[in-house]
């Protein structure tokens, strides 16, 4: 039985659409409805099965803001909000991911979370838009949002088609330790890359257990401290493609150490594209990042911007 607290029915001829809220069935369809949907987006990320439960298995978690729509009780399309901890007047709602037989779906979705969020006392909504990713330009602009800030800008580049210079030896670029870094490492990305402290701690944990999906989680440490950390991750749709995580340097002569020896691990790895975002505090100072990165190879891929809403 699906929960009943709403149950919203859209008739068209002889179909209906049935929008409600998060169930643990649900998960496996969100995670196969994403891929599918964004199979063609540049540089999407669609979060796995088991990385999504555990999100949805904390204590913080609201079923609420988290809708799906069915069709003859099977999962077409999904849209995913989250109200901020510290401002609840404020709440990220992703677009709704329907498959295209289903489009009617997206705005049933759209309608029903932001009906959710009003109720709980948001006042304004904001979300992720690309030109490569999918239709979000066109929804951004039939849903009445504005261009806010830019999220982030991704550079890609081919290790096959690039020869690198020698690493510089100033400092010893080394593994990520889970017992040593785990903590400080939390602290800086709650600091520099505006996450909790909980999703922080969630995210480092998600990678300890990821297994061969990390290709290289590498830190730079001087003094007993932290001064640098990379991250590289194999997509799960194309072996071939790793996707750095958030660049962290105190220095910007670190860069060369940190990134060289990614991109030749990744290579080494038979990685052959590697994107890297340029994200959070390193958004400012992205006249001195972006030339780096092309020196190195990198070309522009992909920039993705936050738009808003008021509700």
């Amino acid at each position: 039985m699906y929960p009943q607290i709403y149950m919203h029915y859209f008739m068209s001829y002889s179909m209906t659409y049935v929008i409600t809220h998060y169930q643990d069935t649900f998960i496996t369809e969100q995670v196969r409805i994403g891929t599918t949907v964004t199979r063609d987006w540049s540089f999407y990320f669609q979060t796995p099965v088991d990385q999504l439960r555990q999100v949805y298995s904390r204590p913080d978690f609201d079923p609420e803001t988290r809708h799906y729509c069915l069709k003859d009780n099977t999962v077409v399309g999904f849209c995913t909000s989250k109200i901020e901890k510290e401002d609840t007047e404020r709440a990220s709602l992703e677009f709704p991911l329907v498959l295209p037989e289903h489009r009617t779906g997206e705005s049933l979705l759209f309608e029903r979370a932001v009906e959710v969020l009003s109720q709980k006392g948001v006042k304004t909504i904001y979300t992720r838009v690309s030109d490569k990713w999918g239709r979000t330009v066109q929804m951004a602009e039939k849903w009445g949002y504005t261009a806010a800030h830019p999220l982030s800008i991704l550079y890609s580049m081919d290790t096959e088609s690039n020869s690198f210079p020698q690493i510089q030896k100033e400092d010893t670029v080394t593994p990520y330790d889970h017992e040593r870094d785990f903590q400080e490492l939390v602290t800086i990305f709650a600091t520099h890359f505006n996450m909790t402290p909980e999703e922080a701690r969630a995210n480092f944990e998600a990678l300890e257990k990821a297994g061969d999906t990390v290709i290289a989680h590498l830190v730079i440490r001087n003094n007993e401290t932290i001064r640098a950390r990379v991250l590289a991750l194999r997509d799960e749709e194309d072996s071939t493609q790793a996707r750095a995580g958030a660049v962290y340097v105190t220095e910007s002569y670190l860069l060369n150490p940190l990134m060289i020896s990614m991109i030749k691990i990744c290579k080494e790895k038979g990685i052959r594209t590697v994107v890297v975002p340029l994200l959070g505090d390193q958004l400012a100072q992205k006249e001195r990042l972006i030339p780096f990165y092309e020196s190195l190879g990198f070309t522009h891929a992909c920039t993705i911007d936050i738009y808003e809403k008021l509700i």
